[in-house]
């Protein structure tokens, strides 16, 4: 009974610090399966292998992780930054037990009663701490917004698996090797200091690339309004050259009309009104439309990727017909979402012979409506498939966009998120439902 209370109590606690810590909340079924593998894997390689059999749960948990989340870098370094806090806070806790009742480590873990109190109540103190601290990280740090570099993700993840190692090696051939309880507890004690420092380290690392991505995202909105600005200078300057013109103009016409010289009123037309008319660009009439928003890193946004839409050759239409003054979610990550989509769009209708691209924006009920319509060939993968990390229609060493647009969009429970194609046409919508949390 005792070894079953403490296999059990330890397959909870690895399956705590395995689900409260990922980023993406799991299904119930893979929840279950997790559980069961962990536990399973406690009671049958336990018994057998002593505390190496860990190794066998650590591997097939890291493997079961790797599989449902397809190989995410994040949530792998989270299960296992779960991990080392569940041991380091587990030879912290048994050294004060000892020290508050007067009892060796052995002593401790041979009473049966001691044993079975200890893993209960520590299996409690997992359960809460690390839904905590997944709560803290995820919804207050928000990591899994600013931590998409993936190189960084690797070393990271290299660097707790080592550490990982190096601990399950501490205590499970700790014995074998001679060393007795006093001494394996010394060398946790030593792993709970590595471990405070490589929490240091992370978040010093998660600190400097938020203060990064900030910065990177004030520039492309200081440039894109630098764009914004010049464009509305230069038809600004096209109406004030129209406007001292106007009068010379219908006096002139006005001259032709009183002789009845409709030849010469038609040559003047074409040749000296007509031009000045086209001085009134196409962009300039379809750029008024974003007047209607009136977030200023929004427009700023859009204006620049349409003035390039319109610069090579993209048939562009865009219909806003009514005031957009409430973007519902954060405007960073707005921004960064509909400039993945307007980038995929762009490059996705130039390789097409219609080249054309819709945007629109609207509010029903409330709610945010925004739809990015573009031509684009045959897609070469499921669209359930776009959004996984280096899946993409352009090749090979691409599909990061759509896949973090998966992770910003994983920290919001108000946002719909929908593709679908219909040939020739792909199409992202987007409902951000206000009052939803």
């Amino acid at each position: 009974m005792t070894y079953f209370i403490y296999t059990f109590t330890g397959g909870l606690c690895n399956y705590f610090s395995c689900v409260n810590l990922l980023p993406k909340k799991l299904s119930v079924l893979k929840s279950f399966l997790l559980f069961l593998y962990a536990f399973g894997s406690l009671f049958l390689f336990n018994h057998v292998y002593g505390q190496a059999g860990t190794f066998i749960t650590l591997t097939g948990i890291l493997i079961i992780v790797c599989i449902i989340t397809k190989n995410d870098y994040l949530s792998l370094g989270c299960y296992l930054f779960g991990y080392l806090y569940i041991i380091a806070f587990n030879y912290l806790f048994m050294y004060i037990a000892g020290e508050v009742l007067k009892m060796d480590m052995v002593s401790m873990l041979k009473h049966d009663i001691m044993n079975i109190a200890f893993s209960c109540l520590y299996c409690v103190y997992c359960g809460v701490t690390t839904k905590l601290i997944g709560i803290f990280i995820h919804k207050k740090l928000n990591i899994s917004k600013y931590l998409t570099n993936q190189h960084m993700l690797k070393a990271i993840l290299i660097d707790l698996f080592l550490l990982v190692f190096f601990f399950v090696f501490n205590f499970s051939y700790g014995e074998r090797l001679g060393y007795n309880y006093g001494v394996i507890a010394l060398n946790g004690i030593i792993f709970l200091l590595l471990f405070s420092i490589t929490v240091f380290l992370m978040y010093s690392i998660y600190k400097v690339t938020m203060g990064e991505q900030a910065y990177k995202f004030r520039m492309a909105q200081y440039e894109n309004l630098q764009s914004y600005t010049e464009k509305l200078e230069n038809s600004y300057g096209i109406m004030r050259k129209f406007k001292h013109d106007y009068m010379n103009i219908l006096s002139t016409m006005s001259g032709f009309m009183e002789e009845n010289d409709m030849d010469g009123l038609i040559e003047y037309y074409e040749k000296r009104v007509l031009p000045i008319s086209h001085s009134f660009s196409e962009s300039d009439t379809k750029l008024g439309a974003l007047s209607k928003i009136k977030d200023t890193a929004m427009k700023s946004l859009l204006s620049s990727k349409f003035i390039y839409t319109m610069e090579i050759g993209i048939n562009l239409k865009i219909e806003l017909t009514e005031i957009i003054d409430d973007l519902v979610m954060d405007t960073l990550d707005l921004s960064r979402i509909i400039g993945i989509f307007l980038d995929n769009s762009i490059e996705a209708a130039m390789d097409t012979n219609e080249k054309e691209l819709y945007y629109c924006m609207f509010y029903r009920d409330n709610d945010l409506y925004i739809i990015i319509r573009n031509t684009s060939l045959p897609l070469s993968h499921a669209i359930s498939q776009l959004c996984s990390h280096g899946i993409s229609t352009k090749g090979e060493d691409r599909g990061v966009g759509l896949y973090n647009v998966s992770l910003i969009l994983s920290n919001y429970n108000n946002i719909i998120w929908d593709t679908t194609y219909e040939e020739p046409y792909f199409t992202q919508k987007l409902i951000l439902r206000k009052g939803v949390k």
